[in-house]
């Protein structure tokens, strides 16, 4: 690329010359391409260290008399300088001979080069990257052997630690690598590391390896220290392998997508980055931050934020925090923690307005006023760049859609079946106390007034003494409103109006497991409580649990949100408790509901480090009887519900919405701390746990009355206020949000980790179950899936079915491994019967093999007896499972050949086969098998062959199999595995050793020509087996003819008998026609039509014993399928194998 001109006194230093001409000179930097010696070795090391990456090619642009050069074109390939070589030569040197002076020859080329760039970039607005960042890209893709759409977030210098001695070098972080390189003197150091392999990141100050950052894989634990920006760059890893982690829990493939929107967004005092990659990764992380901190929707992203102030009309004051715009919002947090805090959505602003601050305490920056529809104004001072913030909100205002959060008119539909519910506390009311009723109505009195000051909704200022109110407990009059507000749940039904309603009519008319499941556990779900003793509370619990399903398919159902769910109802109308569960789920309590619980596992590991800190001696103690996990389970996931009196873990629930998980947190720490000494002489698990329920049983709440129709039994111990209270005044200031992400993020690495395990050590158990493959081999198989997975963006997905579900290839990743590792994947068929394979293993012909899928076309190709193998080879040929239309299509191609139909193409084929075999057994007059009979794979790909519509069976849908092709799976994998028990999505299910396997059909002379071309390729290379297959196949063929013609023989003596048999029943009928004239009966009886009679292929067949029975007679054949390999050595190698070459 040209580059502005520049100018260098040393011409050669650094640089070898690859062309000159009178003018300019083509250089090419030392230690790349054919350059070689000492000073190249010199050179690359001294890049490989330097903090800035040259392009290795470059043109100067000289004059004979002049010692300055310019430097007018640099470039990252040899084709790319050779293009602006030659342009040089082409449209400038002809014409630099017409100059008087060298002086005008230079400012001629440099004008020109000028001019070029101008061009150029006339319509470029701003450059992604900079030049020096695509100079790293280019050595990142070329010396790791990365695809071309990995990109490279971001690369920083440093040292690796290798045998005690640091290698100084650079790391380069790309969106699911990281990757280290080093050149010392020729000493290359290259590290490959996958973030989904990371089971720990920390910074770490030994004596051995000082300010260093600690990666550890499952393999190795790797050391980099001597960083330029150390923070900055773990910061960066720690994103990085928080969405590798992320993408491994959502069973969702590693597919990022960059947000263009950054590039034309009108920014002010933002620093420049390396990538527009990595600026693009910290606006993600500052857009989380930002709708954690205020609630709002996730996919809300941060426009940018503005130091000011907040006039504040409750206390007359000027609150210094900082203002926050994003799409559909202006938010502001103050300085000081927990002070004050506010949401505008945009939908509300009516006005924007330049105001005067004037005010006690401000100083004379400008100040802006907003105006919301309600006739609410909020003002902010103190504004450094009042004029572009005022243009900034204006462009938002623009860009704001007019049917969002807006009420858009809608046609009246059908009234729905159902109504919805308004909270069911109004429909089931108890008698409550005077007292309590006092109580409640003091409360409710607080809150207005509370409310007169810092308004209601969304926009209320969120400031110290609301969090006092809160902690005290929520009256229940209010609690419905209040949550919503509180967790912003509120701007998802704003959001999406009428989406509730469509999903109940969708999920109540719809059967699936998660209904199912719903179904099950509805009079489980707070059965004390009337109101779920009767339909109406059901009815509603349905309708709310069945539409989250439909809405969010990735969670569905889990145990233990019909619990959460029974008590927002009782507080909410029904709709709001539905957009409440799904903040809880989504937002608060991410990946808590999902099928391996990942979120409460983590927050599992997270409660451990805290009480480890925070009560050190009693985590030892519970860690010696093994009790976190049971606490963390039991109690996070239904938030207190199921352990404590659900009028006591509403107050709970009261913080948890105002505060985040925290609260969940620094409440079990609290309730751990009061039982310290209890616990500290428990001796076992169960006495522990009795402990603890004893205690929580006796949390009481004299606040509230408790809406259940069975009588408290256990004796009150203390107030659940008081609980709350202490737990904030002991844990509220150490335990806060960013503290509990960021040890969130720390633990997701290592729970990921140990289910990705736990995953792998299940599905090997099951895999060794075959007894085909030795364990270490079935290791590094798995290993080499999970990486062909890993590589092809897609990862181990969680099914229920068995664990070797989780590992699913396509035809593709199931072709680059069986042709990699198995000998039947080599050879002039190996095409052909691969796909043959992967249809066999192929059960629910959804177009995927699982893990054992492939363990077995390996284990019986390698290691099975030989009446296995010609079993399993049998079966793959057999209908439907070879389709139709590729034998259509073969014969099609000796028909048109031939110039003959389909029948007699089928003929003249097998008398091709025949005289073929015959000739073959003379040596000398030996020819390579007919072309037609070695069709490959990628002719039946072009006929649709992999194509599940285009299958024999296209007209079973993928989840109905056809039953004849499970027949035969049945057959082939009979007596291998676990056997019926094993489940019938699994190969060999229902045909274990102890049943008779179902009969395979008999193989048609087309599908039997394809067997034989198959065997005739593996035997191809070794003469005596050559012959045995030689001798084995005329005799099949001989033996299929001679079937024929019996089946003839015995159609005609069954076609004779019933012509006699009716003759003798009605002769009356048959001895006249019309006319009155006598007929035979020959005459009478119509023939067989040729739509009746069978056609010739169909009579021509071979049984799989007499396949069997003329195979093993062969010596040579039968040793040969009795040979067993070990495929150890093609495992090491796939492994040693470059990816781009190898894999898909």
């Amino acid at each position: 690329m040209w580059v502005k001109p520049q100018e260098v006194f040393i011409k050669t230093a650094l640089w070898d010359s690859d062309e000159t001409t009178l003018y300019f000179v083509l250089q090419r930097r030392k230690g790349h391409g054919k350059s070689a010696g000492l000073s190249s070795l010199l050179v690359s090391t001294f890049d490989s260290v330097r903090d800035t990456k040259p392009a290795p090619y470059r043109i100067l642009h000289q004059t004979p008399n002049s010692e300055i050069y310019y430097v007018i074109s640099s470039a990252l390939t040899e084709q790319d300088i050779r293009q602006d070589w030659q342009w040089l030569l082409d449209n400038v040197c002809p014409t630099l001979h017409s100059f008087d002076t060298e002086e005008e020859i230079t400012e001629f080329v440099c004008c020109k080069i000028n001019s070029i760039i101008a061009t150029e970039q006339e319509n470029f607005t701003e450059d992604e990257d900079t030049i020096t960042y695509k100079n790293f890209v280019y050595e990142f893709h070329q010396r790791f052997g990365m695809p071309k759409d990995e990109k490279l977030v971001c690369y920083y210098s440093c040292s690796y630690w290798k045998s005690k001695m640091p290698r100084q070098g650079w790391i380069y972080l790309s969106v699911h690598y990281m990757c280290f390189y080093s050149n010392i003197f020729g000493h290359k150091t290259s590290i490959k590391i996958r973030w989904a392999d990371v089971t720990e990141l920390a910074k770490t100050n030994s004596l051995l390896f000082p300010d260093s950052i600690k990666v550890v894989t499952r393999d190795a634990e790797h050391y980099f220290t001597l960083f330029l920006k150390k923070n900055e760059t773990y910061a960066l890893m720690q994103q990085l392998a928080n969405i590798a982690m992320k993408q491994l829990i959502d069973d969702k493939p590693g597919s990022f997508n960059i947000d263009k929107d950054l590039l034309t967004k009108l920014s002010k005092n933002v620093p420049k980055k390396p990538s527009f990659l990595k600026r693009d990764l910290d606006a993600r992380k500052q857009s989380n931050l930002y709708t954690l901190r205020f609630r709002l929707p996730q996919t809300e992203k941060l426009d940018g934020s503005e130091e000011c102030s907040l006039w504040t009309p409750y206390n007359k004051r000027h609150n210094w925090g900082r203002l926050y715009l994003s799409q559909n919002f202006i938010c502001f947090d103050s300085r000081v923690r927990n002070l004050v805090r506010l949401t505008i959505p945009l939908r509300t602003v009516h006005q924007v307005e330049r105001a005067d601050s004037g005010g006690t305490g401000s100083s004379d920056s400008g100040s802006i006023l907003i105006t919301t529809a309600h006739h609410t104004s909020f003002l902010f001072g103190n504004i450094s760049d009042r004029e572009f913030l005022v243009h900034k909100i204006s462009e938002l205002l623009a860009k704001l859609p007019n049917d969002v959060y807006r009420e858009k008119p809608h046609k009246k539909t059908e009234e729905p079946s159902w109504v919805p519910q308004p909270p069911l506390m109004s429909l089931f009311l108890t008698q409550q106390t005077s007292p309590i009723k006092q109580i409640q109505q003091k409360k409710e009195k607080q809150w207005e007034d509370h409310m007169t000051d810092v308004g209601r909704g969304i926009s209320m200022y969120q400031t110290t003494a609301g969090s006092e109110l809160v902690i005290n407990g929520i009256p229940e009059s209010l609690r419905g409103e209040l949550w919503s507000v509180f967790s912003g749940s509120i701007l998802q039904k704003t959001q999406n109006k009428g989406l509730y309603e469509r999903l109940v009519n969708e999920a109540l008319s719809s059967k699936n497991q998660a209904n199912d499941e719903i179904e099950r556990d509805l009079h489980r779900s707070l059965p004390e409580h009337p109101a779920f003793q009767d339909n109406v509370g059901i009815s509603a619990l349905r309708r709310v649990l069945c539409a989250y399903a439909l809405k969010n398919p990735t969670i569905g159902y889990c145990q233990a949100m019909n619990i959460v769910a029974s008590v927002l109802l009782i507080y909410c109308p029904e709709e709001q408790a539905f957009w409440l569960l799904a903040t809880i789920c989504e937002t608060l309590l991410p990946d808590y509901y999902n099928t391996r619980v990942v979120g409460a596992l983590v927050d599992q590991g997270v409660l451990e480090e805290l009480t480890e800190a925070h009560l050190p001696e009693l985590h030892a103690k519970l860690d010696e009887l093994g009790m976190m996990n049971m606490i963390s389970l039991s109690w996070f996931l239904t938030l207190f519900i199921s352990v404590m009196p659900y009028e006591c873990a509403v107050n709970v629930m009261d913080c948890f919405f105002y505060d985040g998980a925290k609260v969940i947190f620094q409440v079990t720490l609290k309730i751990l701390d009061i039982n310290r000494d209890k616990l500290l002489k428990c001796t076992e698990d169960g006495q522990a746990m009795q402990v603890l329920n004893d205690y929580l049983k006796g949390i009481y709440n004299d606040e509230a009355m408790a809406l259940s129709t069975e009588p408290r039994t256990a004796e009150k111990s203390v107030k659940i206020q008081d609980i709350i209270y202490q737990s904030y005044r002991s844990y509220g200031q150490s335990v806060t949000p960013e503290c509990i992400e960021h040890l969130r993020l720390k633990h997701r690495l290592r729970v990921v980790r140990q289910l990705e395990d736990s995953l792998e050590r299940n599905t090997l158990r099951a895999l060794q179950m075959d007894r085909l493959l030795e364990p270490q081999e079935l290791q590094e198989l798995l290993s080499i899936i999970r990486e062909e997975l890993l590589w092809a963006k897609r990862v181990p997905c969680e099914r229920l079915e068995a664990p070797y579900e989780a590992y699913r290839l396509d035809y593709t990743q199931f072709k680059n491994l069986f042709t990699a590792l198995s000998s039947w994947g080599k050879g002039e068929c190996a095409e052909a019967i691969t796909a043959r394979m992967f249809k066999l293993m192929d059960n629910d012909s959804d177009g995927f093999v699982s893990a054992r899928g492939l363990s077995l076309a390996l284990g019986v190709s390698a290691r099975a007896e030989a009446a296995r193998r010609l079993r399993v080879l049998y079966c793959a040929h057999a209908p439907p499972l070879l389709a139709r239309e590729e034998l259509e299509l073969h014969d099609a191609r000796a028909a048109g050949a031939a110039g003959a139909a389909g029948a007699a193409a089928g003929a003249e084929l097998a008398a091709d086969a025949i005289s073929f075999f015959d000739s073959v057994e003379n040596p000398s007059g030996s020819e390579p098998l007919p072309q037609e009979l070695q069709r490959s794979i990628s002719d039946v790909g072009d006929a649709g062959y992999m194509d599940k519509s285009s299958d024999s069976s296209n007209t079973l849908s993928a989840t109905s199999v056809d039953p004849i092709a499970e027949s035969i799976r049945a057959c082939a994998w009979s007596g291998i595995g676990p056997g019926p028990g094993s489940g019938a999505s699994t190969p060999g299910a229902g045909a274990g050793a102890g049943t008779s396997p179902p009969a395979a059909p008999p193989l048609p002379r087309a599908h039997f020509l394809q067997l034989l071309a198959a065997i005739h390729s593996l035997t191809l290379h070794k003469d005596q087996l050559y012959e045995a297959a030689v001798q084995a196949g005329t005799l099949l063929l001989k033996m299929g003819e001679w079937n024929h013609r019996r089946a003839s023989l015995d159609r005609e003596i069954s076609q004779d008998s019933l012509f006699l048999a009716a003759a003798e029943k009605q002769p009356a009928m048959r001895q006249m026609d019309p006319n009155g004239n006598t007929t035979s009966d020959q005459e009478t009886e119509p023939s067989p039509s040729k739509e009746t009679e069978p056609s010739t292929d169909e009579e021509w067949s071979i049984s799989l014993e007499q396949f069997l029975a003329t195979m093993l007679s062969q010596e040579p054949l039968e040793a040969f399928f009795n040979e067993k390999v070990s495929i150890l050595p093609d495992l090491e190698a796939l492994k040693q194998r470059d990816r781009l070459q190898s894999m898909s």
